[in-house]
């Protein structure tokens, strides 16, 4: 078998030395690519992960690609499922939903917002917006000035790379992940179980926050069936990823 995994999270810059990031430290992405290196059945692991995140134990059937952000994995995602036919994809990145669009300050935002063209009350909610979204932005292809006042950092929506899984890897048995960060268990799962119906998964592992520490880390796989496997931590979510592949590939693992 041919796996891809994903690991760690993405950063989205702010001007060439500031970053937004999460806390994403990609050291249950290296335990599942150990599940799957010590198989014999499995011929190559692609895997992807940022440059923070921590390194797997390198093997020759392990190819590691280091990503940054949304667009370089984006990149990366379609690269290895146009050359290769993958089994398996196991997408655990926690992928940024926003990247920076314009890095302005509030005193431009004011004054384009002033030189607007307002019409009557019915459009101001508009207007302001549109002079909002409109307003010149900073330079920001070089390091911004400490001295700013009020700085303004606008996102936009990233694209979402999941669902590049379906459209160049449609065969492949694909593994998404959810987090939330307290919200009941039903809430949880249900999200999760969305996510799956949306990117037509095999399976998707669901996290919240709130459950997450340095030595405890509850889990909870879901599969095409809503059947629920509960795990205690990293390790034994590991197991369960790397067993619910093996059940549902046939016979290859």
């Amino acid at each position: 078998m041919r796996i891809l995994i994903t690991a760690g999270g993405t950063a989205e810059r702010i001007d060439p030395v500031r970053a937004i990031t999460n806390t994403s430290t990609g050291k249950l992405g290296t335990l599942i690519a150990a599940r799957f290196a010590a198989r014999d059945a499995v011929e190559k692991i692609y895997y992807i992960c940022s440059n923070t995140a921590q390194s797997p134990q390198l093997c020759d059937k392990l190819e590691l690609i280091r990503v940054t952000d949304v667009a370089e994995l984006e990149a990366a995602v379609r690269g290895v499922l146009s050359r290769d036919k993958i089994d398996a994809a196991i997408h655990g990145m926690a992928v940024s939903d926003y990247r920076v669009k314009t890095v302005t300050t509030a005193a431009i935002l004011a004054e384009n917002i002033a030189g607007a063209a307002l019409c009557d009350a019915e459009d101001l909610v508009g207007d302001i917006e549109q002079a909002i979204v409109t307003a010149p932005g900073l330079d920001n292809t070089e390091k911004l000035s400490s001295n700013e006042e009020n700085l303004v950092v606008m996102f936009e929506r990233t694209p979402k790379v999941i669902a590049l899984f379906r459209e160049l890897a449609p065969e492949a048995l694909l593994v998404g992940f959810k987090l939330l960060d307290g919200v009941s268990r039903e809430t949880l799962l249900d999200t999760a179980y969305a996510l799956l119906e949306r990117n037509a998964c095999a399976f998707v592992l669901a996290n919240d926050a709130q459950e997450i520490f340095a030595d405890k880390h509850v889990g909870y796989l879901l599969d095409r069936a809503r059947h629920v496997r509960r795990f205690e931590t990293k390790g034994t979510i590991a197991d369960g990823i790397y067993d619910a592949i093996a059940a549902a590939s046939g016979g290859k693992l």
